[in-house]
């Protein structure tokens, strides 16, 4: 079956505080003619929303689904990797640490110096972003690619005893991560791409969301409320808030003119296929 994408509603508009947002129902799992339109939909959304903070308040803006790059850029544009430009980015007291990320077409880590004329490859993870915890400098890394999926946390440091940095495995992630956030006790919340947990200050993995709903929304961005008691989800057509205690998740967009729907023929074609 071909699916054509229905048209996104264009609006020059939208209020950026999350707390104005509307919840979007998810289908259940059991009404499968009814989840398939779902997904299908979100999926083909052309709406990229990234999370952040902005006065005490969290926030969300369109942004472009073709390249999101994480962290402060250089002064330089970053070379060394057959694919060009970084994708994640992080200061470090002699220079920057620079991920090189595409996908199953290959990675790679490397170091430059602060004016960019020296560098030296680290490693070849796929570095997604970098996190700073008071034992230094971390990242998480991994790929999700043909119903493959998998990732960890690395430790990234230049030890006196070595000239240049290196970088080692904390632990393992059941699955590719895509958005990490640091709780005020120092553990993370990493969105993965099939589940969301939490990883304490010894390495242990806590699985937080067993099943959720973005898998083909392509999470990007995750931010934490003020009190940190919620975290907040940027993906592909909605934004994701996550109670915490609760263990509980909500889908958020602006308003309902900015949810993308099929067209009616392509929803009679799945409904048919499911016999309903």
């Amino acid at each position: 079956m071909t699916l054509a994408l229905a048209a996104d509603a264009v609006e020059s508009s939208y209020p950026r505080d999350l707390m104005q947002w509307k919840e979007i129902g998810i289908p259940p799992n059991a009404d499968q003619a009814a989840r398939a339109i779902w997904d299908y939909a979100a999926n083909y959304s052309t709406h990229e929303w990234r999370v952040y903070v902005e006065d005490g308040k969290v926030s969300a803006r369109l942004v472009s689904p073709v390249r999101q790059e994480k962290g402060d850029r250089p002064p330089f544009t970053p070379k060394g990797f057959q694919f060009g430009r970084g994708d994640a980015f992080k200061r470090v007291d002699d220079g920057w640490l620079v991920g090189f990320n595409r996908g199953e077409f290959g990675a790679s880590l490397y170091w430059f110096s602060a004016d960019g004329n020296r560098n030296y490859k680290i490693s070849e993870h796929q570095v997604v972003d970098f996190i700073t915890l008071p034992g230094g400098v971390y990242a998480i890394e991994g790929l999700a690619h043909l119903g493959m999926s998998g990732g960890s946390v690395i430790r990234i440091a230049r030890e006196p005893w070595h000239l240049q940095w290196t970088a080692n495995p904390v632990t393992k992630l059941p699955f590719a991560p895509y958005a990490v956030a640091v709780r005020s006790d120092n553990s993370m919340l990493v969105t993965l791409s099939d589940a969301l947990v939490s990883v304490d200050t010894n390495g242990d993995v806590v699985s937080l969301l067993d099943e959720v709903p973005w898998g083909g929304l392509y999470p990007n961005s995750s931010v934490l409320s003020s009190d940190g008691q919620k975290l907040f989800i940027g993906m592909r057509q909605f934004v994701g808030e996550f109670d915490i205690q609760a263990r509980t998740l909500r889908l958020l967009v602006p308003s309902d003119a900015f949810l993308n729907k099929l067209p009616k023929d392509q929803e009679r074609q799945i409904y048919k296929q499911y016999n309903r």
